[in-house]
């Protein structure tokens, strides 16, 4: 099961500067905290980083957040872009599986969901939105949830169409 910082490396590069531009654009708070960790790792005043080109800078954030060290800045900046800009994904795949949630917010995810409820919602989105995206939410809410999902392991790792290609 993938972490956060090797979800960030292991997507495509297209996909990662998606989430970078979004999180730019419409969450400022998230993004500035990036910056603020960039210029700490490369011993630089944020406003030197904050005058890179943009396509510079992002494609150094990429390298930052694929490593180890940055599980929680790679975790912040992924779970904040999928609740901001993918929330129907969230709330499509709970609604699906007939989890109460508030907007994609949950409480208390069931210790273990059947296998048929499990693949017909993967099924659902699969149908509905980019591979690339589907994989990139159900690998980052099995990696956020304390109660990890086997079956929802076993897919990531063997089903095709949740497999990245870079």
């Amino acid at each position: 099961m993938l972490t956060f910082h090797e979800l960030i490396g292991f997507m495509s590069p297209k996909m990662a500067n998606q989430i970078l531009e979004d999180t730019q654009a419409n969450n400022r708070e998230v993004y500035r905290a990036l910056v603020a960790a960039m210029a700490e790792a490369q011993k630089m005043r944020p406003v030197f980083i904050g005058r890179q080109p943009k396509e510079r800078r992002h494609k150094n954030f990429v390298q930052m957040l694929s490593r180890a060290g940055s599980e929680e800045h790679a975790g912040n900046l992924i779970r904040g872009w999928l609740f901001k800009e993918h929330s129907d994904v969230l709330t499509d795949f709970l609604g699906k599986l007939g989890i109460e949630h508030e907007k994609g917010m949950v409480d208390e995810l069931p210790d273990l969901i059947e296998d048929a409820s499990l693949n017909e919602a993967v099924d659902l989105l699969i149908e509905k939105y980019d591979q690339e995206l589907v994989a990139v939410y159900l690998t980052a809410f099995n990696a956020s949830n304390e109660k990890r999902w086997e079956n929802l392991d076993a897919l990531l790792a063997n089903d095709e169409r949740l497999q990245f290609h870079g």
